[in-house]
């Protein structure tokens, strides 16, 4: 039966399901759903932008749980809590019972999305061998995009009536998921883990390094929120396509990160990991131009795609390149805090343009605002590859 569990090809299966909940279904999946929300008066525009923030404030309370709470509970059990958290969270949106009810159950929802973002990748590696791991793990981690996709085509036939229908079916594939996932997350460490103190120091011009790093990867959760939480409700509202229209483009973005986290292993071996999160960079920026520029729907819908490839691409080479610069040992632990970085971002930049829009500025404004911030997160890149170009990798990811 362990073997069973233990085999790539489930590993696989459960890793999909595993980044279909944390990267869709706990999180951007509530995109779509912003213009039926507020269409029936469940929330304001700028409260369904502070659902967002209470979304990343949990992924934020998620992470230092993930960071620190193997220490007392092991990964096992905190996994397992993670998958009730998110099936739990996700289903009380079902119900309006006000926005307190709704904000608890977005906060909920993003602990638990924290939690197995920071050791699905772990967990699942141990079952792959070297020759397939990057092509399995690549499938693994288009989960969450190929369940955006999804999602936002399945989402018009359920909201015609107001949202509660299309929160149902997030639910309910929240529960599948995580259902198929459960008996894998039984292969995690029952154990408790090494404390920080465990981890030898990191020699200072790594750790200037990598603090870069992440707070260019911190700067770019914020950057791609107008396109993640409000481009449905800009395409809807702004630029009059229909409530059911307008989140079924939400598809295309799906179909960027699917396309990215596949096709992420390609770039790397192609440009090395430090150009691939340069491409991947200027492809946000890029995607955020585009709708600055153009009000064709279907050119600003299209800009989603490559938004989609930016985040998927520079989550992964993120982590890539975090390890390349701490290496294995230390990776969980650093990227553990460049997760958390993430979450603050997403937080803090939410609950931001939520009060722009309380204040009276357009949804444009906010993407005017996502376009000088990634190119102060794409300056810091270029940064950081003039200034530390002599720090090599280490030697246990050189091949």
């Amino acid at each position: 039966m362990k073997t069973k569990l233990s085999s790539p090809i489930y590993a696989t299966v459960a890793g999909f399901c595993l980044f279909a909940i944390s990267m869709c279904l706990a999180r951007i999946a509530y995109g779509p759903l912003i213009p039926s929300m507020i269409n029936t008066d469940w929330v304001s525009k700028a409260e369904a932008g502070y659902l967002g923030a209470f979304n990343g404030l949990g992924y934020i309370i998620g992470c230092l749980m993930a960071l620190w709470l193997p220490q007392i509970t092991g990964i096992r059990l905190l996994m397992r809590s993670s998958l009730f958290l998110a099936v739990i969270g996700v289903g009380m949106c079902f119900w309006n019972l006000g926005f307190a009810w709704l904000s608890l159950g977005r906060f909920l929802s993003g602990s638990a999305a924290a939690i197995m973002v920071i050791h699905t990748t772990a967990l699942i590696v141990r079952s792959f061998s070297e020759k397939s791991k990057e092509k399995l793990l690549g499938f693994a981690i288009s989960g969450g995009g190929i369940t955006i996709v999804i999602i936002s085509l399945s989402l018009p036939y359920f909201v015609k009536n107001g949202p509660s229908d299309g929160w149902l079916l997030e639910a309910i594939l929240t529960l599948i998921v995580a259902l198929v996932a459960w008996p894998f997350i039984s292969t995690a460490p029952n154990q408790r883990q090494p404390t920080k103190d465990a981890i030898k120091p990191l020699e200072s011009r790594r750790g200037r390094l990598v603090l870069i790093t992440g707070i260019s990867y911190m700067l770019m959760s914020i950057s791609i929120l107008p396109h993640t939480l409000f481009m449905t409700d800009y395409i809807h509202r702004d630029l009059g396509l229909s409530v059911g229209d307008s989140s079924s483009l939400f598809a295309i973005l799906g179909l960027g990160c699917a396309f990215g986290a596949i096709f992420v292993g390609m770039l790397t071996r192609l440009f090395g990991t430090r150009m691939s999160l340069f491409i991947s960079y200027v492809l946000g920026l890029s995607a955020i131009a585009i709708v600055l520029i153009f009000d064709s729907v279907i050119i600003v819908a299209s800009s989603s795609f490559l938004i989609g490839m930016s985040f998927f691409g520079a989550a992964a080479l993120s982590s890539i390149r975090t390890l390349e610069i701490v290496g294995l040992s230390r990776h969980a632990h650093f990227w553990g805090f460049m997760a958390l970085g993430w979450g603050l971002g997403i937080g803090g930049g939410s609950y931001a343009m939520s009060l722009l829009l309380s204040l009276g500025f357009n949804y444009i404004d906010l993407f005017k605002t996502a376009q000088v911030i990634i190119i102060i997160s794409l300056g810091l890149i270029l940064f950081s590859w003039w200034r530390y170009s002599d720090v090599e990798d280490f030697d246990a990811i050189k091949k």
